[in-house]
């Protein structure tokens, strides 16, 4: 197997405990680029910043970080700036606790491994899947263990192969499933201070709905969850059902 050019990002930032595990693991598998944000950048999604300039502050050999930057601005200024055309493979995290369900549309981890796969380069985001003791070390082995047995078969194309993984503590294996359905019991509360009402998002994950052989399932049955994510968001059977909307304006 050649030796590969991997870029490494998260949303935790540089102090985000899972990077160096993931670092030395992907060390194996060929020469590793970081770049992540200064601070930690949880839930901000496939946000990008506009019109605005960013300083990339050199960290160590090869390890970076953006000053302001969003997780998914280090995957852009990485693939289209000084590591161009250099990537074979972006990986993304390891995430504390998992990305389940629903979490991937918010989450920062997923969006890097998303936005690598956007700009055609084969992409996977880890999480740890057990919030109270993550297993770091054996997340980023199971995570290398995985990109060999996709990067010979993941061809670069645009979008290109987009995986959300999630691994438990001593898992039983690994299973291709889809995304579950997760619910929380989410609210906001409120703070007042001297200086004025603040609120806050606060809540936990209570159940879920349709989660039988599903990444939910299967994480709290300790395996590794798998799931390739679709990146064209078009559901091709509401185009058919609301056929009846399309109409021909006629010209005054």
């Amino acid at each position: 197997m050649k030796k590969l050019n991997i870029l490494i990002s998260n949303d935790d930032g540089i102090a985000g405990a899972g990077l160096n595990p993931l670092v030395n693991e992907m060390s194996k598998l060929g020469k590793v680029y970081v770049i992540v944000p200064e601070h930690e950048m949880s839930g901000t999604s496939q946000a990008i910043t506009l019109n605005e300039y960013k300083r990339i502050k050199k960290y160590k050999s090869n390890i970076y970080t953006l000053v302001g930057g969003t997780p998914t601005d280090c995957v852009k200024y990485g693939l289209y700036s000084f590591l161009k055309d250099k990537i074979d493979l972006v990986v993304s995290g390891i995430n504390t606790c998992p990305n389940l369900g629903q979490d991937v549309v918010y989450s920062g981890t997923v969006a890097c491994a998303r936005e690598g796969a956007y700009l055609g380069v084969p992409s996977m985001a880890v999480s740890a899947a057990d919030c109270k003791k993550p297993d770091y070390e054996n997340a980023a082995k199971i995570a290398l263990e995985i990109a060999k047995k996709i990067v010979n078969k993941a061809p670069k194309e645009r979008p290109a192969l987009c995986l959300n993984i999630n691994i438990p503590k001593d898992p039983k294996g690994i299973k291709i499933v889809p995304l579950g359905i997760r619910c929380y019991d989410e609210n906001i509360v409120r703070k007042k201070t001297s200086e004025g009402v603040f609120y806050k998002l606060a809540g936990r994950f209570i159940s879920g709905e349709k989660n039988k052989k599903s990444d939910i399932d299967v994480v709290e049955r300790s395996y590794v969850s798998v799931t390739p994510l679709q990146l064209d968001q078009t559901h091709f059977d509401y185009m058919t059902k609301y056929k009846f909307m399309e109409e021909k304006f006629e010209s005054e």
